[in-house]
């Protein structure tokens, strides 16, 4: 236990001033391992505190008084990785790893700074690592698979959320990610059911509903999927997409006044939304107001000058308007972009010239 220091005065005989005196034990003078811990635990109190300038001084301290001392190393890693410098946090995790090979919270904390530098396929090999060391760690599992889904990897993702759900079975992030690479491998009833439970264990994840929205629309099951959007929008009206989803939804529910309101309020969030032009577009045309329509999809047409279905849609509005070569120039245009049943309008309107290929 660290002495306190002590002041004495001591009045001399000699016609000298008196000197205040103090023990020789100091905080200066505290043996090494002694000192390093004293800070190192300053440092874990400002990490704590959200101090991280502070938390970095004691932990350089620390290191000062024991070069050896892992946790510090790891602890001014995690410090530096909240402070944004990420090459200061992979070089410290690579001195604790020299000093403690095959700690998995290292190859984890050095994963993570990988990613942040985008060095995502020296993250993937260190999220491996953190796996060999302690294959039941969650985190890992979890972070692996993120990077897999990111790169199109999905059946490599789903394992790995599969892993995750095994270490740790209330992960609910995991179930949602698990169901987002089942919608990529295009299983969506398993995706519903894994988006369920993730709502199950956090009813507040409205990504979820989102998602299970677009699943149950891929499975033929319209009112679950409306029910979703509903219970989206009304915990989140600001977002512009799950307008259009929602008005796709009812679109294909034949409910066309509901997909133009939809779609209308979409473009109030994002008027720069060309899906949503081209969408309510489709709707128009449903309700044979054509003039509209050819208006949308000119306008989605000018925000996306390679939008295929825009000018298939423009194409059916102008034939309606009786501006047969307008109609015939945007199905061959159609055509061109890819959408091939431009060609077959074409055909069938009686439109002179080549076919695209």
């Amino acid at each position: 236990m660290m002495q306190k220091a002590l002041s004495i005065f001591v009045l001399l005989a000699a016609p000298v001033a008196a000197k205040a005196q103090v023990d020789t034990v100091r905080a200066s003078t505290l043996p090494g391992p002694q000192l390093a811990e004293k800070a190192y635990n300053a440092g874990l109190a400002s990490f704590q505190a959200q101090s991280y300038p502070a938390a970095l001084r004691s932990f350089d301290q620390a290191l000062a008084a024991k070069p050896d001392f892992v946790a510090a190393y790891t602890n001014r890693a995690a410090t530096h990785f909240e402070l944004k410098e990420y090459p200061q946090a992979q070089a410290d995790y690579d001195q604790a790893l020299k000093l403690e090979p095959g700690n998995y919270a290292s190859y984890f904390g050095r994963a993570r700074a990988q990613e942040a530098q985008n060095h995502l396929p020296e993250a993937e090999q260190d999220y491996s690592e953190a796996l060999k060391a302690k294959p039941d760690y969650a985190p890992a599992w979890y972070n692996r698979g993120v990077l897999r889904f990111e790169k199109g990897d999905y059946q490599a993702a789903r394992d790995d959320f599969d892993g995750a759900l095994k270490a740790d079975p209330k992960l609910a992030y995991a179930y949602h990610d698990r169901a987002s690479a089942q919608q990529k491998l295009g299983n969506f009833a398993a995706a519903t059911q894994d988006y369920t439970q993730a709502l199950a264990l956090q009813p507040d994840l409205l990504p979820a509903l989102l998602n299970r929205a677009a699943a149950e629309r891929r499975t033929g099951q319209l009112p679950q999927a409306l029910k979703d959007y509903d219970a989206y929008l009304a915990k989140k009206s600001d977002n512009a997409l799950a307008y259009t989803n929602r008005g796709s939804a009812r679109f294909e529910n034949k409910d066309y006044a509901g997909a133009i309101a939809d779609f209308s309020q979409a473009l109030q969030l994002d008027p720069k939304y060309a899906y949503a032009w081209n969408n309510r577009a489709a709707a128009l045309l449903k309700q044979e107001k054509y003039a509209d329509a050819a208006a949308d999809a000119s306008q989605a047409l000018q925000l996306k000058p390679d939008y295929a279905e825009a000018y298939l849609n423009r194409g059916h509005a102008r034939e309606m308007l009786r501006q047969a070569d307008e109609a015939c120039q945007d199905w061959r245009k159609a055509a061109e972009l890819g959408l091939t049943v431009g060609n077959q309008y074409a055909a069938a309107a009686g439109c002179a010239g080549e076919a695209a290929e």
